[in-house]
Formats: structure tokens, sequence, C-alpha cells
């Protein structure tokens, strides 16, 4: 065993807006856990975290609020921020001898200079040594197993809950990118707009995006998915059968910002990368990437490939943790001078 494994493991997080992810060296993904917090609406304090907070959110206690610190991928919320950090580093950490993990977080490509400070105090609060944020696409490159060492360049579509990342690689660097503002929940918003206007059914959002789920999961795609809702007209509770095409026609509206990402980003780069990624694949990663119909409307309108990555959910949270064994020093240490920020380390220039 070597000496760093042990009392102190290092950890990748994914902070997905709706689940967060946690990889520790030498276990492997240990959780993937909702993002979410309950908070007690009379004290403020913190009363369940993950799986426990969304088990009392079913039971919607009248003194209880729920929040969701982060909002694609940056905090929203610092102290509620903190709070989530701290449980997630207690998941992969329950030793309570375990010293402080060095830890790496998967960030937007467009993260501003407030964003990453923000982030980086919510992860000396919560219990950090040393910090490296990753660009989510570099992230999801690298776990996925692209060649971004290479000069071929390379490009990652991650599709969040809340925001898509958009990023080109080359020679190990971010050459080109974009954060769009758009994310798997739009896409369940809009299956409920869709679904309300041509079947006059009103779904709830849970049932919309497990309908999308289970037909992105591959066993619903030809027969179809069973869902109930309320009749817009009277009210009454309604059943409706919808395929894969109904999910296709309903997201390719809103997928319009993701293929104008697309564009801006392959302006930022040179002809010969563009030659490149016409050869090879866009790799797309992420929750909101599994969908049956999402390489067809890339193709489709931008005249490239695409292949949704067969461990899409868990490829950032593996990259990040790769990038750490990529960069053994050049992290940010737990602040000892009035220069909190001081070599605060981001992959994004280069690896």
């Amino acid at each position: 065993m070597q000496l760093r494994d042990f009392p102190c493991r290092d950890t990748a997080v994914d902070l997905g807006s709706r689940t967060a992810r946690v990889h520790v060296r030498g276990r492997g993904v240990v959780a993937s856990t909702p993002s979410v917090l309950a908070i007690c609406a009379r004290t403020g304090r913190c009363l369940a975290a993950g799986e426990q907070a969304l088990a009392m959110r079913d039971q919607s206690p009248p003194d209880v609020r729920f929040t969701w610190p982060f909002e694609g991928g940056v905090p929203a919320e610092d102290d509620s921020a903190r709070t989530m950090l701290q449980h997630l580093i207690h998941v992969g950490h329950s030793r309570r001898y375990m010293t402080n993990p060095r830890i790496a977080v998967a960030v937007p490509c467009q993260i501003t200079d407030v964003q990453q400070r923000a982030l980086a105090d919510a992860l000396d609060a919560a219990g950090a040594r040393q910090v490296a944020l990753v660009p989510t696409p570099l992230a999801a490159a690298l776990g996925t197993g692209l060649p971004v060492d290479r000069p071929q360049a390379v490009m990652v579509i991650d599709v969040g809950a809340v925001v898509t990342d958009i990023a080109v690689m080359s020679m190990g660097a971010v050459v080109s990118a974009r954060t769009v503002r758009l994310g798997g929940q739009d896409l369940d918003r809009a299956i409920i707009e869709h679904v309300r206007r041509t079947r006059g059914v009103l779904l709830g959002a849970e049932c919309a995006a497990e309908a999308k789920s289970r037909i992105a999961a591959g066993g619903h795609r030809d027969q179809g998915v069973l869902v109930y809702g309320r009749d817009d007209a009277d009210g009454l509770p309604r059943r409706v059968l919808l395929g894969a095409g109904d999910i296709g026609t309903a997201i390719a509206a809103p997928l319009e910002a993701v293929f104008d990402g697309i564009q801006a980003t392959l302006q930022g780069c040179t002809p010969e990368m563009v030659r490149d990624l016409s050869h090879g694949p866009i790799t797309l990663t992420g929750g909101g990437a599994r969908f049956p119909s999402l390489p067809a409307l890339i193709r489709a309108q931008t005249g490239l490939h695409a292949r949704v990555a067969d461990n899409a959910r868990d490829a950032v949270v593996l990259g990040t943790a790769m990038f750490l064994d990529r960069t053994p020093v050049m992290l940010r240490r737990r602040p000892r001078t009035r220069d909190r920020h001081r070599g605060f380390l981001t992959g994004a220039r280069h690896l």
C-alpha cells in the first residue's frame, strides 16, 4: 500500500445540480447521491442530506425547506454548499481518523473567477487539504479514454441537469469551449409541454424524467413507455404511451441552444482541428446525453458524427479522479497567508 493511500485518500467529485458523484482512490465510485439538503426553516440547521433529505421531501414537512446547493456545478448558496461538500467528504471518508483529503472537482468550462473562489472557499471549509478544479469536458474525455494528449482534436459534450459543457481538446489542453444554459431539466419541461400540446395530458416533472430515462435505457424504445398524468380539460387521470419518437420531437427545439454552442466552439478551432473532428465522433457524456435520438440530431444539425459514451453517467467523476493521478503536485494547499488563492490550479490550460 502506498503511503498516500492511507490514511488520506484522494477524492474526486462531480457536483451535479441534482446528483453528486464521489470517487475515492482505491475504492472507485463510492456514492451517487441526490445533491439536496433538508434545512429547518426555523433554525437554519441541516436536518438531512442526500437520499435522506429526498425521503423527507416526499413527506412534505411544513417546517422544512429543501435546497440544491449547486447550480451548474458551482455554489448557489455558500453555507449550503459547504454543508453538502462536508456530507460528500464524509460519505467517502467515514473513518474519524481520516485526515483531510486532496480533492479534485469538475467545474463548467466558463466558470468565473468569483465562482472559482466561492467553490474553493467551500472546499476549504469542508476540510479539503488540497484542491484542483478540472473543466468538466476534460474530465469527461479522460474518463471515457479519449486520447486528449495527442495533436488530433477531440470534442466532448457533457449534458448535465442544468448546463451543457462543450469543448474541443488537443495536446492535453482545452482549446475552445462553451457552457450552454440548458440541461436535462429543460428537456423534461419540453417533454411535459409536448405531451400537453399533442395529447392534452399534463405530466409531472418526475414522470417526464422517468419516461425519458426508461426510453434512454434502451429497453422501451420499440414498445414505448406508459405514463400517467392528468387530463388538461377535465382533470381526470389519464395514461398515454410515449415512444422514442415522441421524446425526440419534444427535445429537438430546446436542443437548438446546444447546436449553436457546438458551432460557436468550432469557430474557436483551427481548420486542421475541424478536419480532425470530421473524422472522429463527438463523445456525449452526462445523464442528459442518454437519448436514442441525440446523436442523429447532432449529425443532422452539424454534419458531425456523435456517440454516447458507455459510461456516460460516471465519465466525469472517473476522469476527475484520473486528473489527480496526472497532477501529483501543483495543487492548491490550504491557505497559510492572506493570499488564499495563490497556487490554485485548474486543468483548463494544460495537463
